[in-house]
């Protein structure tokens, strides 16, 4: 017979492994061909147009017309017929708020952790006050990773 203590570890374990999966990000591709995702992209976003030549372009949607891309650049207005663009790409947008979260949170867990692993005298104000210690470093941490790490690229076209 399984031991009560052997049940319940289990049981995290499937929980966790079922907390995992449910986390994974679906991510769907770019159907090749299709402007179902350039024509749904607001206006002013951030795009990059690599043509099929090589060539790049780099400005802000401004709309899609039967045979053209409308962007704006820093220096004037694009049309770009839809036949010469191999690849359309944005950049997510990403702000250091959730980094700045994630740290806290991490940097005050471990702090938590070690309180009460370490001492059993502990209050459960006790283990609050010590894994708010572990906040600010875990805080800057977070910051700092999220900062150098930039988001990926989302293709939004891509010629068939």
């Amino acid at each position: 017979m399984m031991s009560m203590r052997m049940k319940t570890h289990r049981i995290r374990v499937v929980a966790l492994a079922l907390a995992g999966l449910v986390s994974l990000p679906a991510r769907a591709g770019v159907i090749p061909g299709r402007w179902e995702k350039v024509s749904a992209l607001a206006v002013a976003s951030p795009v990059t147009v690599e043509m099929k030549d090589g060539d790049r372009v780099k400005g802000h949607y401004e709309g899609l017309t039967a045979t053209d891309v409308l962007l704006v650049t820093h220096d004037a207005r694009a049309a770009i017929p839809r036949e010469d663009i191999e690849t359309i790409t944005t950049q997510a947008e990403d702000s250091l708020a959730n980094g700045i979260l994630i740290g806290a949170g991490v940097g005050a867990g471990i702090m938590g952790a070690l309180a009460a692993g370490i001492s059993n005298d502990l209050t459960p104000l006790g283990v609050l006050i010590v894994a708010s210690i572990g906040l600010a470093p875990g805080l800057a941490v977070g910051a700092a990773v999220d900062a150098v790490h930039k988001p990926a690229t989302i293709v939004l076209y891509e010629a068939p």
